[in-house]
């Protein structure tokens, strides 16, 4: 029996992908425990893991800033940014994230020392940066499991939530932040580590990748393009990019079949078509640098009228009663506004996605998450792809290349009274571009056709491959220097 730990970030893109891998290493007799904050709690213990919440291993970072009980709560970076007087931007998180490291790091290694995992399964992104680096110092087997389309992903995941600033740019404000030095300098010091004084550099380069295999949840073919300079990089660190395709849970016995998707079988049955909307979970939730409230500086329209406008749009394609909508509004209060719902949409706050998609979708309006983009592809459904930020961006205009679907780019603003009218184009483009996916047979042959060629990547199974292979590895004598008290709280 292997005993692993898995950590990774909360927001399902992340979380999602790395439930199936947590079920295949439980159903395969080992065990499983998994760290991540508390809205992970139930997904988590669903498919068989034992939960640790972030906040009461890392107390050092979470433990006096009031956010324990919150029903909401938000990452402890931005309660540092808070501290710091720093508003809420993504280039601000990049200077404060080795300063909330440094916080994250004893309890992290605390927690894997009681433990004594055989292998570490983590998600690589930068807010989840605490885990592979204390296996590092333990000398703990990690295997990374990257929910973006590759190693060259980050480079316009990352830029699309700095506006006009460039990553080169970005490091030279982070480099001249003077908690941001103090902390990677004591961090070097105390861990016999050889962290950065800039992220992302070069070309969207993770320091998380290490000299460890990564899982990617996509195709070799449908990986976004890597430089040479980040090749290189990586290749110096000896990190191993392993393509899995999709990671998705087996389907359900029907008995578990939830209402939703016995209404979208009776309309296909009744010889409706069927769209499935959903803008995730970042654009319609709280996220300060590209959320519900969040305009890129008045630079866009904010996601609370992106999410509108694209909801409105699709029904007014699909107001007869030749259609079932179903769309997922999340969690904001009154969603829609005063966006009119036809007679034949069926409005919920989430849906199973990948179960919906399986049950027959003819189009899927999506913000172009990888997640989503991927699970999309890997079901044969055609997308029209309304991009919010980051790797959405490159994933709408991969549907267009791959002729899968259309786009329908987030307007951009020369000035903030031009938002009123940027929406109501923005609801037009939305209402014209999904009856065209609808009326073009090559999209959904073009899709069925991705469908195959990801299922082909390995999937479950050579993931799970790679991180029993990875455990076999371990010779862990869990002797790493004492965890000092933290600094610079």
């Amino acid at each position: 029996m292997v005993r692993c730990i898995v950590t990774c970030s909360e927001h399902v893109g992340h979380l999602n992908p790395t439930l199936p891998v947590v079920k295949a290493l439980v159903d395969s007799g080992h065990e499983v425990h998994f760290l991540c904050l508390e809205m992970a709690r139930e997904k988590a213990e669903a498919v068989g893991a034992v939960f640790h919440n972030t906040m009461d291993v890392q107390s050092e970072l979470y433990a006096g800033r009031g956010l324990e009980n919150s029903e909401k709560p938000k990452l402890a970076i931005f309660s540092i940014m808070e501290e710091r007087a720093l508003e809420m931007s993504f280039l601000n998180i990049l200077k404060c994230l080795n300063v909330s490291l440094e916080l994250e790091l004893p309890g992290t290694i605390r927690f894997f020392q009681r433990l004594k995992p055989d292998v570490l399964v983590y998600d690589p992104l930068i807010t989840s940066r605490a885990a592979p680096l204390a296996a590092q110092v333990l000398g703990i087997p990690s295997v990374g499991l990257l929910t973006l389309a590759g190693p060259g992903a980050m480079a316009k995941h990352g830029p699309a939530l700095l506006g006009t600033m460039s990553l080169q740019e970005a490091g030279q404000h982070t480099q001249s932040f003077a908690d941001h030095l103090a902390a990677t300098r004591r961090i070097n010091d105390v861990y016999g580590l050889a962290l950065k004084t800039t992220h992302l550099l070069p070309d969207g380069y993770l320091d998380t990748c290490l000299a460890n295999p990564v899982l990617v949840t996509t195709s070799e073919e449908l990986q976004d393009p890597t430089t040479e300079a980040l090749a290189q990089a990586y290749a110096q660190d000896g990190a191993r990019f392993t393509f899995v395709g999709p990671l998705l849970l087996p389907p359900p016995p029907d008995i578990e079949v939830n209402s939703i998707i016995h209404r979208v079988r009776d309309a296909r049955a009744a010889g409706k078509r069927i769209v499935a909307v959903s803008m995730g979970t970042v654009i319609t939730g709280e996220d300060k640098v590209a959320g519900w409230d969040a305009d890129f500086n008045g630079q866009s329209i904010s996601g609370r009228d992106l999410c509108r406008a694209v909801w409105a749009g699709t029904f007014d394609a699909c107001s007869t009663a030749d259609f079932l909508v179903v769309a997922a509004l999340g969690f904001q209060q009154e969603p829609l506004g005063s966006v009119r719902v036809p007679s034949g949409a069926l409005c919920v706050t989430s849906f199973a996605q990948v179960e919906l998609l399986r049950a027959g979708v003819d189009v899927f309006v999506t913000h172009g998450g990888q997640n989503s983009f991927t699970e999309a592809l890997s079901c044969g459904t055609p997308v029209l792809v309304c991009p919010g930020f980051g790797d959405q961006v490159v994933n709408a205009a991969k549907a267009v290349a791959l002729g899968v679907g259309l786009k329908v780019d987030r307007p951009k603003l020369a000035a903030p009274g031009e938002a009123s009218a940027a929406v109501i184009r923005y609801r037009e483009d939305v209402r014209r571009s999904v009856l065209e996916v609808l009326g073009t047979p090559s999209y959904p042959a073009a899709a069925r056709a991705q469908a195959s060629k990801l299922r082909s990547a390995g999937g479950v199974r050579k993931a799970l491959g790679v991180i029993l292979k990875a455990a076999e590895m371990v010779s862990v004598p869990y002797l790493a220097p004492s965890v000092p008290a933290a600094a610079g709280a």
